[in-house]
């Protein structure tokens, strides 16, 4: 589709000149009255001379006030006006013929400067308005997605809470008779190992199956109960080498069983964290664990702690096959999984449990070569002998 012709300025005589052009055709109209006004007086001569000197005065005042007030239109009006009256009224003796020529050619030159000022000082005015609006737009379309952007996380925010009350509530009803449940097969199995064999190993071995799927359901509950009410911290001083050592090798059969490889390094002289030992432990315990899941047999899990601008880490390293970018924005969204069964709140809970810490936790991956979560946290402030 041909679009529109753009407006042409009719004194200009081509798009986009008007500001300058038209204070310029101004300008030459002012002179041609003041040149109109001299041809007068030279023609007329004597005491009409002087009445057009007196007009050309006359046009210089008012043409300039008008031009300022009313554009090049009331400028041109009132120099006509001027001249028209100065002449009419043959006013005798007050100005030299003499002085017609050069008082129309001021008055002339007077008036299309003034026209030209005005119309420059309006386009520079129009020119800084045009520039405040564009920055206006651009600040409201800010402004406007911001709100956008917090509408939808305040939106998301709500779904998830009335998800977790929710949670929480029917997690709570299951809790007790899980427990019940672990405990009365636990003493099933007491009674089991009395029988002989092969009865006892066939009965032990279906025992076994029931209380590893039990424990699942606990800790998945465990897990709704914690992130809908996660308690207070009770901080004290933490040796993270120790800790995530002592944590690795409670992992060890596990890790024995599905033939990895695992590897520790701990920085020498790093200093103790302020953390509640319970919760960060199972912030830890939860990242090892997706480790050791996410490998097969011959992966290698690597763990390590150091300090780097002023925090100290714990980075935890799997060989698995890594977390699509699309995914790794998600993992750490309550209720996600990657995995078929799960709670979809380790990472969630983690976090939170760092978070909480004054710490953070974030995920580096690529696809076929593994996954690192790495664990920052500020040491503990050591107090002084004075402060004691």
């Amino acid at each position: 589709m041909a679009s529109e012709p753009e407006p042409r300025d009719r004194w200009a005589g081509r798009p986009d000149a008007r500001g300058g052009n038209r204070g310029r055709w101004a300008a030459a109209g002012v002179a041609a009255v003041g040149c109109l006004g001299i041809g007068l007086a030279w023609g007329w001569g004597g005491e009409s001379a002087a009445a057009l000197g007196l007009g050309a005065a006359l046009m210089l005042f008012v043409t300039f006030w008008e031009s300022l007030a009313l554009g090049w239109w009331g400028g041109l009006v009132s120099a006509l006006v001027c001249v028209a009256i100065a002449a009419a009224m043959g006013i005798e003796r007050e100005l030299p013929g003499a002085l017609a020529l050069p008082t129309g050619l001021v008055a002339a030159g007077l008036g299309g400067l003034a026209v030209r000022g005005r119309e420059g000082r309006l386009r520079e005015r129009a020119e800084a308005a045009a520039g405040e609006a564009g920055v206006l737009r651009g600040e409201l379309g800010r402004a406007r997605g911001e709100v956008a952007a917090l509408q939808r996380r305040l939106r998301e925010s709500e779904r998830l809470a009335l998800v977790g009350t929710a949670a929480a509530q029917v997690a709570h009803q299951f809790r007790n008779p899980l427990t019940s449940i672990q405990l009365y097969v636990q003493l099933l199995g007491d009674e089991l190992r009395r029988l002989v064999e092969p009865e006892r190993t066939d009965a032990l071995g279906v025992l076994e199956l029931v209380l590893n799927e039990l424990g699942v359901l606990v800790e998945i509950t465990d897990n709704y109960l914690q992130y809908a009410r996660l308690p207070e911290l009770e901080p004290a001083p933490l040796d993270l080498n120790r800790t995530v050592g002592e944590l690795v090798r409670f992992l060890g059969p596990e890790i024995a069983r599905k033939g990895l490889v695992a590897s520790t390094r701990f920085a020498e002289g790093l200093p103790p964290v302020a953390a509640d030992r319970r919760l960060l432990r199972f912030a830890l315990m939860n990242l090892l664990k997706n480790a050791v899941e996410a490998m097969g047999p011959g992966g290698r899990l690597r763990v390590k702690t150091c300090q780097e601008n002023g925090s100290v880490e714990v980075h935890v390293s799997d060989t698995g096959p890594g977390i699509p970018p699309s995914e790794r924005e998600r993992i750490f969204e309550p209720f996600y999984s990657t995995k078929e069964s799960g709670s979809g709140l380790g990472l969630a809970l983690s976090r939170q449990i760092v978070e909480k810490h004054n710490g953070s936790l974030t995920c580096q991956s690529m696809v076929g070569v593994g996954t690192t979560f790495i664990i920052r946290l500020p040491p503990h402030a050591q107090k002084s002998e004075s402060e004691r």
